[in-house]
C-alpha cells in the first residue's frame, strides 16, 4: 500500500513541458549552436 502511494506522488509531480518551454529551450540550444560556431570560425579566422 506505500509503496501504490509513494508511486502516486511520484506520477502526480512529473507534468509535460509547455509548448512555449519547449520552444525557448530549443532556441536556447540554437542560439547557443549557432554562437559556438561563430566563436569557432572567429578564431580560426584571426590566427
Amino acid at each position: 500500500m506505500a509503496e501504490q502511494e509513494r508511486l502516486m506522488q511520484q506520477e502526480e509531480e512529473w507534468f509535460d513541458l509547455m509548448p512555449i518551454e519547449k520552444r525557448l529551450i530549443s532556441y536556447s540550444l540554437g542560439l547557443g549552436i549557432v554562437l559556438l560556431l561563430a566563436l569557432l570560425w572567429i578564431s580560426h579566422t584571426i590566427v
